[in-house]
């Protein structure tokens, strides 16, 4: 039996991660890492961009030396994102190194990989050539690489790339060009070289890291991408070197923000964020399929079919590309659980393509309380995950007339009634969901989709207000980003620093007057007041407990009498003004 003693230190060590973890302050230092995501040169349309702005699909694919491990040194467990398992447990360079010798993926096969992409629905692949631990997984002059260093003797890389020429795919490669923990000089590396002397970082970047870029970019072909990634404080000259290599050697490869500088040509978002309103310009968000991006033996958290739809589409309604993430194990297999959910959500999008392909954002800028909306020109796609049991699907907002209306499956099309109350068209629909995980209602309008973005409350659904489309005075709404466990990102927006007479304000537009069941999702320190009010003169207010977590609590009845326009007010009272973090408000319509 273990000691107190060992159980109260081991308490105290996982409270002290769990706060390192959570805390701010760590997320930005990690944020630093990734540099200005934000910036980019940008690229107007032409054949260099036409397979991520209309693909809008790819698959992301961490495999490594860490992929052996999968999560587990010495007996022990690394709960985190497995391709960091090195500088989190603090193995040395030699003893990691020494993985090398027993890395033998005997089971990797570049066509099942590139057959289970293709029926996905993924337009692309990017796989990580090296990563931060510095172990390149294709033939390199550098010694540590997995034709050299391992009885495996293949070049992955090349079958991949092959592979993907073959099946009419693109195909590109990550590199981790500022961090490098292995090599003497690269960041967070080594400070010495073996012999003593000091380590720069023009040294890495000159032996190794150029050289290696150089390779992956004349030795496999014609690339998609080149996707670099944490650049951190690296010096602008070498990134303006390897960016002027990539240009040379590969003129039509897209280049993703995270090359640092404001030199690539799309906007890469943070880790597992989707963000809740539409971006201009193009873009992409990273995922993966569950909570670590390299396989893990413990991680069984997977995105289901419904999930991934929800995520991809999501994005493509923003205005981006979904770039999903597989880790494949030591063996070189992808996770049996993984390959299913993705091929039953290529199964949905193969019946619908033109929701994801060459498909524009959403009119109304933001996620609806059913679904998302994606656009063909004159035509929108409604795609309803949260099917109406009462026979209506109710669309606010929309401006410009309708010439038709269908329900789209695999059986046929299904011609749908609709009428105008108001602000909202409401669709007769029939009460049970024609198609799983969703159905899609096309709609084609008699010119380009005119539409008021104003939120609706929805009578036969919940509508979620998040705090991102609220006016704030008297607070400060900001978004925070955190880890749960290392390297799995939660992003949200939120109000905080709440001053005497702060309130967020939603203006909404009710579709039907009746009761409602209101919530508000926060969090804080000890017993709270909120005050909802209407600018009918309705009004909640109640005290509640908080947590440290966010945490969803409910706090009344509220009627609204009239349908139309109305806003929506909400204050803290009473409480510890610098804890309370509010993020939604939402609605849960009372029979």
């Amino acid at each position: 039996m273990r000691s107190m003693h060992n159980q109260t230190t081991q308490l105290g060590f996982a409270i002290l991660a769990a706060t390192i973890l959570t805390s701010p302050v760590f997320a930005q230092r990690m944020d630093k890492l990734w540099g200005d995501r934000t910036a980019q040169a940008g690229v107007g349309p032409s054949d260099r961009s036409a397979l991520f702005r209309d693909g809008n699909y790819g698959m992301f694919i961490h495999w490594g030396l860490y992929s052996h491990l999968g999560g587990k040194w010495k007996g022990r467990t690394f709960y985190g994102i497995g391709e960091w398992i090195k500088r989190q447990m603090n193995i040395p360079d030699d003893e990691y190194k020494a993985v090398a010798k027993e890395f033998n993926p005997t089971q990797f096969n570049a066509r099942e990989i590139v057959r289970v992409a293709k029926e996905a629905g993924m337009r692309w692949i990017i796989i990580t050539a090296k990563h931060h631990d510095g172990f390149a997984m294709f033939k390199s002059k550098h010694p540590f690489n997995i034709v050299d260093a391992t009885p495996f003797g293949r070049d992955p890389m090349k079958e991949l790339a092959d592979a993907c020429r073959e099946a009419g795919l693109g195909f590109g490669f990550y590199y981790s060009h500022n961090q490098d923990w292995t090599e003497p000089g690269g960041t967070r590396g080594p400070r010495k070289n073996p012999d003593g002397t000091p380590a720069s970082f023009e040294q890495y970047f000159r032996r190794k890291c150029y050289q290696q870029v150089k390779e992956i970019c004349t030795q496999y072909g014609p690339l998609s991408f080149v996707w670099f990634d944490t650049p951190g404080r690296i010096p602008k000259k070498f990134v303006e070197q390897l960016v002027k290599l990539v240009r040379e050697t590969q003129p039509q490869a897209m280049l993703c923000s995270r090359v640092g500088y404001g030199l690539g040509d799309y906007q890469s978002k943070g880790d597992m964020e989707v963000p809740p309103r539409n971006i201009e310009g193009l873009w992409e968000t990273c995922d993966t399929t569950n909570d670590s991006w390299s396989y893990a033996w413990y991680d069984q958290n997977w995105k289901d079919a419904t999930e991934i739809l929800h995520r991809l589409v999501a994005t493509v309604a923003r205005g981006g590309a979904y770039l999903l993430n597989v880790g494949p194990d030591g063996k070189g297999r992808i996770p049996t659980p993984a390959k299913q959910y993705l091929l039953e959500a290529g199964q949905w999008i193969n019946r619908h393509p033109s929701v994801i392909y060459a498909a524009g954002p959403s009119p109304w800028g933001h996620a609806l309380a059913w679904g998302d909306v994606t656009t063909q020109n004159d035509t929108l796609s409604l795609v309803v995950f949260d099917w109406p049991q009462d026979g209506r699907l109710l669309l606010p907002g929309l401006k410009t007339p309708i010439e038709s209306a269908r329900i789209v499956t695999a059986a046929g099309e299904t011609p749908v009634e609709w009428e105008r109350h108001g602000a909202w068209t409401v669709f007769r629909v029939p009460c049970a969901k024609p198609e799983t995980p969703a159905a899609v209602i096309e709609i084609q309008t008699e010119e380009t989709p005119q539409v008021d973005q104003t939120l609706g409350v929805y009578p036969n659904t919940d509508t979620t207000l998040l705090v991102e489309f609220a006016e704030v005075t008297g607070a400060e709404k900001k978004q925070l980003r955190w880890m749960e466990k290392f390297g799995e990102w939660k992003h949200i927006t939120q109000v905080g620093q709440w001053q005497d007479g702060g309130k967020a304000v939603w203006t909404v537009n009710v579709a039907e007057p009746g009761d409602y069941m209101v919530e508000l999702t926060y969090k804080g320190e000890g017993r709270m007041v909120w005050r909802i009010e209407t600018d009918e003169g309705a009004m909640l207010q109640n005290q509640q407990n908080s947590a440290t977590v966010y945490h969803t609590y409910p706090f009344g009845r509220l009627v609204f009498a009239k349908p139309g326009k109305h806003t929506l007010t909400v204050s803290l009272i009473e409480g510890d003004r610098e804890q309370a973090s509010l993020s939604a408000m939402c609605f849960h319509p009372m029979e």
